[in-house]
């Protein structure tokens, strides 16, 4: 009870309240003191008890809880992480209009008892959910908001529907996390759900504008994107390859999805149904077959508009370890059609990758090739000069000694992105271009000789 009179030192990053009762004026004197730390630090309320303001008052009424409260909200408490796992109405109230960016709430009852004042926390900007969830979803979310995220959730399809449709109230993009989710059945739902016309609420979903959100889906299960079928997400982020599996049966049902984001293993025929509306699939940290990547290529190649692939950390399985789970396709027969194929509107990113990768491409006829590395450069190198196609380059990264690019006779224009070189290098290059016999770009954006 009391003033907080705990002298923190500046190395802290967490404090911890494990199974503590305390008053309003030690809580705010505490959160006061971790504010004018300089660096993130985590406030975790695990098994708190907030004593009443009346016998608050028996020890404590020579403290000016309101002037301790003003100069709370006055805080800057956007370093401190607000975990909270057993809370009460009291502590919730403690918090309205404080300046928190990051609030944890582990259950479902903490969520419902911070519904009331969650939209006062006007820097919030994300927000972590555990637990059970049925029936309507009552947050109120804060404008602020930039992310919420389901931790480990089991919930109904009311409960997310309400969840989307005040997501899209939002006048910003905001990301919705499911990293670990269950989504309850129709029929386990309806026992408590009955009086709910989901229906109803699917109709407000797919009706509403979901271009601000982006779905991220870790351990989710085929229910769960049917749920999401033919809404209008703009961007999805599958973090397994088991999520794709799932997501591949609707995926061309979201018209509107510009950007999809996978992770994970990829191995035989690629059967993703693309969307018309894409305009970038990236390969975040993905290992896959060459069968995958070709069905993957001429999927784009199909596109009738520019589409980008980014290639951030792709590792291409051998040809011995493909065989032995491929056999049965002809991936010769799929190279053939790659490279017959027009990829001219498909922008090929590489931040990552190997020489197996670059092989794959060799022949192709894609127009734009970003290489984001110097060591991509390099690899590169031995088959850029079969890109017959091939207009811009744009290169990033550290370029010494020698330029060794074989560049094809196409090339209209090179685009030194973010790039630090030696003077031998760089003559080299202008060197190589004045060979080329038409007009040809160099442009110079960020370059450091």
């Amino acid at each position: 009870m009391g003033r907080c009179e705990l002298n923190l030192p500046d190395s802290l990053q967490c404090v911890s309240l494990q199974k503590v009762e305390f008053s309003s004026e030690w809580l705010y004197g505490l959160l006061i003191t971790l504010s004018l730390l300089d660096h993130p630090v985590t406030c975790e309320m695990l098994d708190v008890v907030l004593q009443s303001t009346e016998q608050s008052n028996l020890d404590e009424s020579h403290i000016p809880v309101s002037d301790l409260r003003s100069k709370l909200c006055s805080s800057d408490m956007s370093n401190i992480k607000i975990l909270v796992e057993n809370g009460n109405m009291g502590l919730f109230e403690l918090l309205r209009e404080t300046s928190t960016r990051i609030l944890d709430l582990r259950t479902a009852e903490c969520a419902s008892l911070a519904s009331t004042i969650i939209h006062t926390l006007n820097k919030l900007t994300k927000l972590y959910l555990w637990g059970t969830y049925m029936g309507r979803c009552e947050l109120n979310l804060p404008d602020s908001l930039q992310c919420v995220s389901l931790q480990k959730v089991e919930f109904s399809s009311e409960w997310l529907y309400g969840l989307l449709i005040t997501l899209s109230l939002l006048d910003h993009p905001v990301t919705c996390e499911m990293w670990d989710v269950v989504l309850q059945s129709t029929e386990q739902s309806n026992l408590d759900e009955s009086h709910i016309p989901v229906s109803d609420l699917r109709s407000k979903l797919c009706s509403s504008d979901m271009s601000n959100i982006a779905i991220l889906v870790e351990n989710g299960n085929m229910g769960l994107f049917e749920l999401l079928r033919e809404t209008s997400t703009r961007i999805l982020d599958l973090r397994t390859a088991e999520c794709a599996s799932f997501a591949s049966a609707i995926l061309h049902t979201f018209n509107k999805l510009t950007k999809l984001y996978l992770n994970g293993t990829y191995m035989g025929r690629c059967q993703l149904n693309l969307p018309d509306s894409l305009q970038c699939i990236r390969l975040q940290k993905v290992e896959c077959s060459s069968e995958w990547l070709y069905g993957l290529l001429i999927t784009l190649s199909l596109l009738d508009h520019p589409v980008t692939c980014e290639m951030l950390d792709v590792v291409l399985q051998s040809t011995e370890q493909s065989i032995l789970d491929e056999s049965h396709i002809p991936v010769s027969d799929l190279r053939s059609k790659l490279c017959s194929s027009d990829m001219s509107n498909i922008k090929i990113l590489v931040e990552n990758g190997n020489m197996g990768l670059f092989e794959l491409l060799r022949e192709t006829s894609t127009r734009i090739l970003d290489l984001r590395t110097a060591e991509c450069a390099s690899l590169a190198s031995a088959i850029l000069h079969t890109f017959n196609k091939l207009t811009k380059l744009y290169l990033c990264g550290t370029y010494m000694g020698r330029c060794e690019l074989n560049l094809p006779d196409s090339l209209q224009f090179i685009s030194l992105q973010k790039v630090e070189c030696s003077s031998e290098w760089l003559y080299g290059l202008l060197i190589t271009l004045s060979l080329l016999d038409h007009p040809v770009t160099c442009e110079m954006w960020d370059v450091v000789l």
